[in-house]
């Protein structure tokens, strides 16, 4: 293990450590707990990007180069996006979800091929800095706003299921709305361990090394359990209480909803200057054209209008609640498929990032 390796392994037990420390400020309404969970993740956004440093000075390039680099980079934005959104407003299970989803892509980078490689040459320009730097920046920002909204979802949920909200929300989420929410809460996290799981069998019926198969497990599926079991044991726990005072340990759903609009707000333009304009800007250096209908082009302009319709319904139709937590969840899906299933599935100019 070398010291880049090392250091994002210590990162992700920092981050799990948060975890545990942010579920049981929330549940338990404990501060010291908070404080020493926010220390954790600071501790761990540090190292992080300590191993970002020793990659760049290693490789001789910023790490933004492929499937490896691109997820241990983005999950690093997202701790920082995080610590710095929450500072003034602390929401202890939105920074539990987002240590969640560092430990995710750190696990799922560690599948991808490590070794720093000499840049193409469609990469050598000071263009590719910036376009993706400030890309994830954003894309930070709309993973921050997708675990909002999911809270928002259980929020709902939990009313719903209690028959009861505090009198500042609207009446507990039935019919619709309640299907909704349940679709999210509990189908998300359970269709993402079942493709992890498949993927990690299949790695592993390959034989020799099984090296992918056995990462998947050790720092995917393994940690996805692990904090599915910390929360359900916690609800367990409080089970009697959960519902009745999910005042407590969760912000109001208006307080919910106006943090995931803050977090795309912030999130939309720089999505829009890095992934579009900067984008544009280094297609007509690198390939003559500022626009050509590559896939992920066309993905990212997909991207771009998800969250235009976002920003839309919500500022102009006045849309609120369910209904744009769902499209904030749609919008982040999106945002994973243009940066990492148009690699994998879809040829194109940007194929090289599949590496």
């Amino acid at each position: 293990m070398n010291l880049e390796t090392g250091c994002f392994t210590l990162a992700m037990c920092l981050y799990m450590i948060a975890f545990i420390g942010h579920a049981a400020a929330a549940t338990l309404n404990r501060g010291a707990w908070y404080s020493k969970a926010r220390v954790a993740t600071i501790a761990a956004a540090a190292i992080a990007t300590a191993a970002l440093g020793i990659r760049w000075a290693s490789a001789g390039h910023p790490p933004l180069s492929n499937m490896y680099e691109s997820l241990v980079t983005l999950s690093t934005c997202l701790a920082w996006v995080s610590i710095a959104f929450t500072r003034k407003t602390p929401v202890a299970l939105a920074e539990a979800g987002s240590a969640v989803l560092a430990v995710l892509m750190i696990g799922i980078a560690s599948v991808f091929a490590r070794d720093a490689r000499p840049l193409v040459p469609a990469l050598q320009s000071y263009w590719l800095y910036l376009h993706v730097a400030v890309a994830f920046l954003g894309e930070a920002c709309f993973a921050l706003g997708f675990v909002i909204s999911y809270l928002f979802c259980l929020r709902r949920l939990i009313e719903g299921h209690a028959g009861r909200a505090t009198s500042d929300e609207p009446p507990p989420a039935e019919g619709g709305e309640k299907s909704v929410c349940a679709v999210v809460v509990a189908g998300l996290p359970t269709a993402f361990l079942a493709v992890m799981t498949w993927l990690a069998w299949r790695y592993i019926e390959k034989g020799t090394p099984g090296e992918e198969g056995r990462t998947l497990v050790l720092w995917v599926v393994l940690p996805v359990l692990f904090f599915l079991g910390i929360l359900i044991f916690m609800a367990y726990l409080y089970r009697g209480v959960v519902g009745r005072t999910a005042e407590r340990w969760l912000p109001s759903a208006a307080t919910l909803d106006d943090l995931t609009y803050r977090a795309i707000a912030l999130g939309y333009p720089l999505f829009t200057v890095g992934a579009i304009i900067f984008g544009m800007v280094w297609a007509n250096k690198a390939w003559g054209r500022y626009w050509g209908w590559d896939p992920k082009e066309t993905w990212a302009l997909i991207t771009f209008l998800v969250y235009s319709l976002y920003l839309h319904v919500r500022l102009t139709r006045g849309w609120r609640g369910t209904w744009t937590a769902f499209l904030s969840i749609t919008g982040f899906l999106v945002t994973l498929f243009t940066l990492f299933g148009v690699n994998l599935l879809l040829a194109g100019l940007h194929s090289y990032a599949s590496m």
